[in-house]
């Protein structure tokens, strides 16, 4: 974790209602289209790899791998899950939020089918992460997106999973509606 940080900042994700694997489905399908789309912007931008190579450090940028450990977040518990943004998939979360896997409803992010992205929106949105890197070379994701605090996220989390189904489901579709 950073050490200026003094609390650790979280996104909460809720997800569809339980059994909506054609939305899940679909939602993994277009993180490996965006796997597909990142690889044309490399081959029409070469020089791209190089302006983001802070990002790629530990692992290769991969939506389908962050949109899978995503999907098993959720499946612990079927309706919503906590991620630390200072953690290894905090970054990918930013990214994914600013390509419209996620929406912001509230306080919190709805896990949504994104519509296509086009290359130069990905090419787009892995500047602006790299553009959050500080002098100790940390990558800021929370620069990016709307957080949380750790007392927050599980006070939120306690409350949809506490909500019936249906109820909650409901719920999303006006937020949705909303935003």
């Amino acid at each position: 974790m950073n050490e200026e940080m003094t609390e650790p900042l979280y996104v909460l994700v809720e997800g569809p209602a339980p059994g909506e694997a054609l939305l899940l489905g679909r939602w993994l399908v277009a993180a490996a289209e965006a796997d597909q789309t990142l690889q044309d912007q490399f081959k029409q931008n070469p020089n791209l790899k190089e302006q983001i190579s802070r990002l790629e450090i530990v692992r290769c940028i991969r939506f389908s791998s962050a949109a899978t450990r995503f999907v098993e977040l959720l499946m612990k518990n079927l309706t919503c899950f906590a991620l630390l943004l200072d953690e290894e998939w905090g970054e990918m979360f930013a990214l994914m939020a600013e390509l419209g896997f996620f929406r912001l409803t509230g306080d919190r992010y709805q896990m949504i089918e994104p519509e296509p992205v086009s290359g130069s929106k990905i090419e787009t949105a892995l500047l602006r992460l790299a553009s959050t890197e500080d002098d100790q070379y940390f990558i800021h994701p929370e620069y990016l997106v709307s957080f949380i605090s750790e007392l927050y996220a599980e006070k939120w989390k306690s409350r949809l999973e506490s909500l019936p189904w249906m109820q909650r489901v409901a719920d999303r579709a006006i937020l949705l509606e909303e935003t």
